[in-house]
């Protein structure tokens, strides 16, 4: 729901409706130490009170194993939670190279996986790092995963496009920009036709592919973090302007990536080729349909 506003930030509009958002890391705050050190569970606190605060009722939570865990003895409601992989000599390959797993390895355990699926522990799986790792998306090592995701009706978000600068060079020797367009995902989608994929960081501007996967895999939804804080709010706008004129905001779902929400928020609220049945859909619906989580978005704006 838009509504009129003029507060500090000098927004024209601003949104007081439930928030779903599907790109939260649960991750250290500094390079060393685990969810125990006073630094981390300070940023936890934050980071959870931020997403009470701008009325996230449900928040797609990825990180190491530890941090997963400690997110959701803090906040046991409102978390959708999934293993990062694969990763770099049993660390997490982006930024803070902490370990993934508590076995120390680059893949889960498949059957431990399965395990924290089937208790409730996890919902979702990944952010996949497989970008950042070396290992394309149809690697035989990810066909167990994909199969679990499939049989278990398990949500899947792929990292796709690009990643911080140097990234080759300071974080993973097998990086590669090459490997990050969504269209080599295609194989992945015709071997798992069940499978309910999230193409992060989707971008038409520089894979107008995109279009395409979402034409042939009704099943496929993007969120498209963080271009509405990297990039200058009239080129944010073109990339929202493509999906309009293909139809296919419908399939939008709001990530935040670690951005301030305020400023995120209103990178889509400005658009005002949106209606307001749009913006409801990118903020809320869209992904309560993507994630079979009918009624979630209206229960919450009852509240």
């Amino acid at each position: 729901m838009l509504i009129a506003s003029a507060g500090p930030s000098g927004l024209a509009n601003a949104y007081d409706g439930p928030i779903i958002d599907m790109h939260v890391h649960a991750w250290p705050s500094g390079e060393d130490g685990g969810p125990d050190e006073p630094m981390n569970q300070q940023a936890i606190a934050a980071e959870l009170a931020e997403l009470k605060e701008n009325n996230v009722v449900l928040a797609a939570v990825s990180g190491p194993q530890d941090f997963l865990a400690a997110w959701a003895a803090e906040s046991p409601g409102g978390l959708l939670l999934g293993p990062i992989f694969p990763c770099i000599d049993g660390k997490n390959p982006v930024y803070f190279r902490h370990e993934c797993f508590a076995d120390g390895e680059n893949f889960p355990d498949i059957e431990w996986l399965e395990a924290q699926y089937l208790s409730g522990n996890y919902a979702i799986m990944g952010e996949l790092y497989n970008q950042y790792a070396g290992v394309p998306f149809d690697d035989p090592r990810m066909d167990p995963y994909y199969e679990l995701a499939e049989r278990l009706g398990i949500p899947v978000a792929f990292h796709t496009h690009s990643g911080p600068p140097l990234t080759a060079q300071q974080c993973c020797p097998a990086f590669r920009l090459s490997n990050g367009s969504p269209l080599l995902l295609e194989n992945v989608l015709v071997k798992y036709p069940k499978l309910r994929a999230q193409i992060m960081h989707a971008n038409p501007l520089v894979y107008p592919e995109v279009f395409d996967l979402l034409v042939q895999f009704p099943k496929v939804y993007v969120d498209i973090s963080p271009w509405q804080m990297a990039y200058t709010r009239k080129k944010f706008h073109r990339l929202l302007k493509e999906y309009a004129d293909a139809g296919m905001t419908g399939r939008i779902m709001f990530g935040s990536d670690g951005a301030d929400y305020e400023k995120a928020i209103a990178a889509y609220t400005s658009a005002d080729f949106l209606t307001d049945k749009q913006i409801d859909g990118i903020f809320c619906k869209n992904a309560e349909r993507f994630l079979r989580k009918n009624g979630t978005c209206e229960a919450a704006t009852k509240k």
